[in-house]
């Protein structure tokens, strides 16, 4: 059978075809190194080499994470490196400056400084890096931290978020960097010491004056969290009140969500009564100025042993003459400036130490410890002034100023003789209870009192009080009420009797907000035309912060407070070593981001080599192929280049 020149041609030139894209792919993998260039090479190979291409690229992602969190933890480690060298220095100054040498000078210019320090710490606080606010959580894009006035300011905010940032390094896996500054430079313990482990207060039954009781209860020192301060205040004031006063049950609270201390009682007491909690300074007596030109007197210390013997004080200002000894031939101390205690021209010396009796009782008052021999001409003074005492706890629950934590509502003038309940003008008081242990407040009760004339303030306090027990009973409380005159004052009170009926928590007067304003009978009851609260008292905000020491340090510095002066130092040490926590912290999460770091560098390494092994090609084998293909091709050249050489005349 013969075969026609045209079917040979197009077998050839197929066959060429097909050859030549072997050699085109033989060519491509020796070029390129890769096995599979597209899906049409190897469709299952290209999707694992898909599959693995993802996995790198989450890799790289979480390199770039990691790279981020490690900027921003070196600059957070960096920043609290410095915010603790600055606490440092700023407790040195406080230990010398509570010492007796410091003068009130002294103390005034370190004031000054104040604001230095508070600047400082607020650039370090306001530290940014990788684009974003350190300190700022994970709103890290507004300034964390701004003063309430930049010119003198008395407040610092803080408008980041509690949510620290966290970056992903794995599917699974994220690293809370944990530098929030709501959490860094504001305390949730408080160390409570001699500094500030008082409470003074009073309970008065309005009973007349001798039976009014002031006590002075004391907390233990120790370490607390708000938790167990509100805690620990309520067992001092009930053991206080038990062992002294009247046995009155204290309530003391903290709020986490206002992060405030509210002071209140169960109400259970029988007496009406009110109770004042009072941050007060007690007047004493400090030396100062303490100074001396004896060559081994450097570490020289003083101490006041008796306190009350001290009632003469050196001219002011201070420094300008200082009570003076100075030391003799005759090995005594020649007295100078007395500022009035009738001191001998010369008291007898005694070793390393000046003992100075200044009431000529026989007793030393004032210690002085040299801590070297005195030589002759020696000299040693000090100031005596008047001082401050205020070891109250009352300002970290956040109560700034005296207060009143529960009381019996009393009127506020003395009222009249005669009184008239008048049906919608003068007949109504508006108001809400507060059940104990049942939490919420009622909606607003209205109690009517009877319409008529009251010829005696018994009766009319009777009216009143059935008045707002029927609303109580209609709302379904069954609250008694106990609505009392007092001749003496000529004043109602208004208070639960605790004998029977629900008990409260608290109760509150709405003489100016209630609907019936307009009717109040509040003018007849002797109240101002405003409402009226029995409920506990609210502290303000409890931050114990950074912020909030340095402003009180301030305060303490100003007034020449050496107590002010020791609170701040134990709240300094506090605040240094939460820093220093802090930083370790940082340290260790540092750690864990260079362990991640590894992971991901092993991780990586482990799908390069399996996406290796799928898509790239073994090199010899594909120079191998190449040359395989390469000859078969150019056989392939050579045949059909000699076949189709061929024409009809070579068959004739």
């Amino acid at each position: 059978m013969r075969v026609s020149t045209i079917s040979i041609y197009k077998q050839a030139t197929y066959q060429l075809g097909r050859l030549t894209s072997d050699l085109n792919e033989a060519n491509e993998v020796v070029s390129t190194n890769l096995k599979i260039s597209s899906a049409s090479d190897d469709p299952s190979g290209m999707n694992q080499v898909l599959t693995i291409n993802s996995h790198l690229a989450a890799l790289d992602q979480y390199q770039v994470n990691v790279d981020q969190a490690q900027n921003v933890l070196s600059t957070a480690e960096t920043a609290l490196d410095s915010m603790a060298d600055q606490l440092a220095e700023m407790k040195l100054m406080c230990s010398s400056l509570a010492n007796a040498s410091a003068s009130y000078q002294e103390r005034s210019n370190a004031a000054e400084s104040m604001l230095v320090y508070l600047d400082g710490l607020l650039d370090l606080a306001n530290t940014d890096a990788y684009g974003g606010y350190v300190f700022g959580g994970d709103d890290n894009q507004t300034t964390p931290f701004t003063l309430d006035d930049d010119d003198n300011p008395t407040r610092v905010t803080y408008n980041g978020s509690s949510d620290a940032v966290s970056i992903s390094t794995s599917q699974n896996t994220t690293i809370s960097l944990d530098c929030c500054g709501c959490d860094l430079f504001y305390e949730d313990e408080i160390i409570v010491d001699t500094t500030n482990n008082k409470i003074v207060f009073t309970e008065d039954p309005g009973t007349g004056d001798d039976n009014i009781i002031t006590m002075e209860a004391t907390i233990v020192s120790g370490t607390y969290s708000k938790e167990e301060l509100a805690a620990v205040v309520e067992d001092t004031l009930n053991e206080a009140s038990e062992e002294r006063g009247y046995g009155i049950v204290y309530e003391v609270k903290y709020d986490e969500a206002t992060n405030t201390f509210s002071m209140g009682t169960d109400a259970s007491n029988d007496i009406p009564m009110s109770v004042t909690f009072e941050a007060i300074q007690t007047e004493t007596v400090r030396v100062s100025n303490l100074e001396s030109n004896g060559n081994y007197f450097e570490d020289m210390e003083i101490d006041i042993i008796n306190k009350t013997a001290l009632t003469k004080y050196t001219p002011e200002p201070e420094g300008t003459e200082p009570l003076t000894f100075t030391y003799t031939v005759d090995g005594t101390w020649a007295v100078s400036n007395d500022p009035g205690y009738g001191f001998p021209t010369e008291i007898a010396a005694n070793g390393e130490t000046l003992e100075i009796d200044v009431d000529d009782d026989g007793e030393t008052d004032i210690l002085v410890d040299l801590n070297g021999a005195p030589a002759l001409g020696d000299t040693v003074s000090f100031d005596i002034v008047e001082g401050y005492e205020n070891a109250s706890i009352l300002p970290d629950l956040g109560f700034k100023r005296e207060t009143v934590a529960l009381e019996t509502v009393t009127s506020n003038f003395e009222v009249g003789s005669y009184f008239f309940a008048i049906a919608g003008e003068t007949d109504t008081i508006d108001f809400t209870e507060t059940l104990l242990d049942q939490g919420g407040t009622s909606v607003q009760l209205t109690a009517v009192i009877e319409p008529g004339t009251y010829s005696d303030p018994e009766s009319y306090a009777a009216a009143v009080e059935k008045a707002l027990e029927t609303a109580s009973a209609d709302n379904g409380n069954r609250v008694n009420y106990s609505v009392l005159y007092d001749e003496q004052t000529k004043s109602f009170t208004i208070s639960e009797d605790t004998d029977t009926g629900q008990q409260l928590e608290s109760f509150d007067l709405l003489f100016s907000s209630g609907t019936n304003a307009d009717s109040s009978a509040a003018r007849t009851l002797g109240f101002n035309a405003e409402d009226v609260s029995s409920g506990p008292l609210q502290g303000e905000e409890a931050t114990w912060s950074i912020w909030d020491t340095i402003f009180d340090l301030k305060e303490a510095l100003e007034g020449d407070d050496v107590d002010g002066i020791q609170r701040a130092m134990t709240r300094l040490e506090n605040h240094f070593e939460s820093l220093t926590s802090s930083i370790s912290t940082v340290g260790t999460i540092y750690d864990t981001t260079t362990t991640t770091e590894v992971t991901i560098s092993d991780s990586d390494l482990t799908l390069t080599t399996q996406r290796a092994t799928v898509r790239d090609a073994d090199t010899v084998e594909a120079i191998m192929v190449l040359k395989s293909t390469q000859t078969v091709y150019e056989a392939a050249l050579s045949s059909t280049s000699s076949v189709m050489g061929l024409s009809l005349v070579d068959y004739m």
